[in-house]
């Protein structure tokens, strides 16, 4: 590497970073710390853009696997279970940010693992990160397909959807979805300010209209009586456990805001404020949705078999294809909003991963527009990797499945590297960097706990919805997976990597306030 200066300058066209865009931090050794000491000089902003974490909507339009298997109860439970242990991986995640504000899994992994592993594991944790949120982002496109599809069924009785229909529609949204963060990315903070006022009053009607209209399910139909729909597994409770894959799809993503840490001031203190609050704030919104989706649904197998299952509640519910229309349109434009914060993250992590030269044709990545200021060519890789996704998808009938699937393999084992590379400081007494916002002696346990329900989520996310499952309806996510991994161990192993300096040289300064 080249000397650090004092002082370091980065122009908004430059095409990527360089040596010399990285600050040397500082070490200071004390007798109880190894805290790393950076350049009081912060980097400005190369991108410009806002990010709004997902929102339930995504799980009332995509939860067909859970009501296949253990029906309301099933819903219920895994989803209340599922943002009871997201809370520990945001709380870790959180103090993470507070100690290494920028980057993400890749800078986190290689600022806590093993000086031995340091390396592989930022890269492989890095390239999973990247592959996740590529899944989700088509996950949720296709979740939004399924929204047009049903509108479609819904005005036109003799329609009938075919699958390469909903494949083909995915991709068109993404394209779209890519134009907009592409063209419009200077007013991405208002859409995104619309999108928070519509998400809070716009869905005000659609619940007053199902608790007015709907005919009402038992408590014990809603919490107690699990029922299998479809699935066949032996055992209810195993069931709803196989079933949690949606739940565990809906409360991913919560270190989204730190891909955008370059363009936060304070980031040390924002950050983790930010995703802790943002998480908490969805939850009282998330339990009524829920509850008002699961106290009003008629027919049970009907919903569970219709393409979009909250769109059949509200049919059933207004008897009116008019009503049932504008309300469906109202949560299709939140699910693209949701699709564009998708994508921003999406393509901020690759072009942040490229930037540093982590990743294989690192510069391509790593290129900033001079003209839009977007990192156009992370945009185009978000839009091939989608279609490969699609097309590797296209002969199951479960391809949604498979899509929240790999999402939640790949960024659980993210979490479960990060996570428990810190727990391994602590333990072994070595120093952490100095956190501004701290868990304090709780820490360690939450920690654990963040790990357990990690590997949790993990263990479920490659089980099949159908328990006589054959190649048409399998959970493909094993196979991708698998494939993901030793791919990313391939081009690390044969040289091809580009994290050349040591893990901690790479880190851009950032100011302790």
């Amino acid at each position: 590497m080249q000397p650090a200066s004092s002082t370091l300058t980065l122009r908004p066209h430059l095409p990527i970073a360089h040596d010399s865009d990285f600050l040397k931090p500082r070490r200071q050794d004390t007798p109880s710390s190894d805290e790393f000491i950076f350049s009081t000089k912060r980097r400005p902003a190369r991108l410009s853009m806002d990010f709004r974490p997902v929102e339930p909507e995504v799980l009332l339009s995509g939860n067909s696997n859970i009501l296949f298997n253990g029906g309301l109860p099933g819903l219920v439970w895994s989803t209340i279970f599922a943002h009871i242990g997201q809370l520990f991986i945001v709380l870790s995640l959180a103090e993470i940010s507070s100690m290494v504000p920028t980057g993400g899994q890749y800078r986190w992994a290689s600022a806590f693992a093993p000086p031995r592993y340091q390396q592989v594991l930022s890269y492989f944790t890095g390239s999973l990160c990247s592959i996740g949120w590529q899944a989700r982002l088509t996950a949720i496109c296709h979740i939004l397909a399924g929204v047009v599809l049903a509108l479609v069924e819904i005005n036109h009785d003799d329609f009938s959807p075919a699958r390469w229909q909903r494949n083909l529609l995915t991709f068109g949204i993404v394209i779209v979805v890519s134009a907009f963060n592409a063209l419009a990315a200077s007013h991405l903070s208002v859409a995104e300010g619309l999108f928070a006022i519509c998400h809070v009053y716009a869905l005000v009607p659609i619940v007053v209209s199902l608790w007015v209209l709907a005919p009402k399910q038992s408590v014990a139909d809603v919490f107690f009586n699990c029922t299998d729909n479809g699935g066949g597994w032996p055992s209810p409770v195993l069931g709803v456990l196989v079933g949690q894959i949606p739940a565990f799809f809906t409360v991913l993503g919560s270190e989204a805001t730190v891909h955008i840490s370059e363009e936060v001031e304070e980031p040390e203190t924002v950050l983790p404020r930010c995703m802790l609050w943002s998480y908490l704030a969805n939850l009282p919104g998330t339990l009524l949705l829920l509850l008002t989706y699961a106290f009003n649904v008629s027919d049970l197998e009907v919903t569970a078999e219709a393409i979009v299952p909250f769109a059949s509640v509200l049919s059933m519910a207004l008897q009116s294809a008019a009503a049932t229309t504008g309300f469906l349109v109202v949560v299709m434009s939140l699910l693209f909003m949701i699709a564009v914060s998708t994508m921003v993250t999406t393509s901020r992590h690759l072009f942040a991963f490229g930037r540093d030269r982590a990743f294989y044709s690192a510069p391509w990545f790593g290129r900033v527009d001079a003209r839009l200021q977007v990192p156009l060519n992370a945009i185009y890789s978000s839009v091939f990797f989608a279609l490969v996704l699609i097309l590797a998808t296209i002969a199951t009938t479960a391809p949604l499945n498979t899509m929240m699937g790999l999402t939640v393999a790949t960024l659980m084992t993210t979490y479960i590297i990060v996570i428990g590379s810190l727990i391994r400081r602590r333990l072994r007494g070595d120093g952490i960097p100095r956190a501004s916002w701290s868990l304090g002696r709780a820490g360690i346990w939450i920690n654990a706990i963040a790990v357990l329900y990690s590997v949790w989520a993990f263990f479920w996310s490659f089980w099949p919805t159908m328990h006589s499952s054959n190649a048409a309806d399998m959970n493909w996510t094993i196979l991708l997976y698998c494939f993901v991994v030793a791919y990313a161990l391939c081009f690390f192993i044969s040289g091809q990597r580009r994290l050349r300096q040591r893990p901690m040289e790479m880190m851009p300064s950032w100011t302790p306030r």
